[in-house]
């Protein structure tokens, strides 16, 4: 396995970069992580050391899908919409609307469903100390076609992260981050604007249903329906020609 490091992503993607609200994303270190597979395949992972509690996810999805309308700080709004899951076990016409959007969004919802109670908790959590530590976790086979990876990272890979980069916990923050693949997943977007330029303001997040603004709480989905474009993304190739250096060196 090998860990290339420290480096920003504004120096993996050799631009100038700036941030937004209280984010310190493009300056914070991160670390690209390489471990070979079979055939002569490799898993990759990208982690950024700026672990994200309430105020810091919001500004992240916020920049990505700002919905003027309520602003920035309508956590209660966002938890709103998530809350579905909840409802739909008890309100008949909450669980239509969950089955809609099941259908429809298929993978995407099922993914996004899977790390929910992780983002509720941290918009939930007024004391900071529930954060999510971005990561970009995929593999890449012989033939150059790559994969994301949505499940929790191998225990190997936590481990040799824990034992190389000083990111988790620590006395002047309190609690433990938990690295989470979708919070990487939109960092993407943030990262790189250009990408999202054509993302459409308004749009039905399910077929034929009513058009919705899409704000902070329907991102993780929209980043999901675009993941194949952030996928090939030049972040993504700079993030691999990165470590495959470090292990030629």
């Amino acid at each position: 396995m090998i860990i290339g490091g420290p480096i920003t992503v504004a120096g993996l993607l050799g631009r100038e970069m700036s941030d937004e609200g209280t984010l310190s994303l493009t300056r914070a270190p991160a670390y690209v992580v390489r471990q070979a597979t079979g055939g002569g395949g490799a898993q990759y992972a990208l982690v950024v050391r700026e672990a994200l509690g309430r105020r810091g996810l919001m500004d992240l999805l916020y920049a990505i899908a700002p919905y003027k309308a309520h602003g920035p700080d309508r956590f209660a709004r966002v938890l709103d919409n998530w809350g579905i899951f909840d409802r739909a076990k008890t309100n008949s016409a909450s669980e239509n609307l969950f089955l809609q959007h099941a259908n429809s969004l298929k993978f995407a919802w099922q993914l996004f469903g899977e790390h929910r109670d992780l983002f509720v908790a941290i918009f939930e959590d007024v004391s900071e100390t529930t954060r999510a530590l971005p990561i970009l976790s995929w593999e890449k086979n012989a033939a150059g076609v790559r994969n994301w990876r949505f499940d929790a990272p191998d225990t190997s890979v936590v481990r040799a992260i824990e034992e190389a980069v000083p990111i988790f916990g620590g006395p002047e923050r309190p609690g433990r981050a938990e690295l989470d693949t979708l919070v990487g997943l939109v960092t993407i977007p943030y990262f790189l604007p250009e990408l999202r330029k054509k993302w459409s303001a308004w749009q039905p997040l399910v077929k034929n249903g009513k058009s919705s603004y899409i704000g902070p709480a329907s991102m993780f989905v929209v980043a999901l329906r675009h993941r194949r474009a952030l996928l090939n993304s030049i972040l993504i190739m700079r993030a691999e020609e990165y470590v495959d250096g470090a292990e030629g060196s």
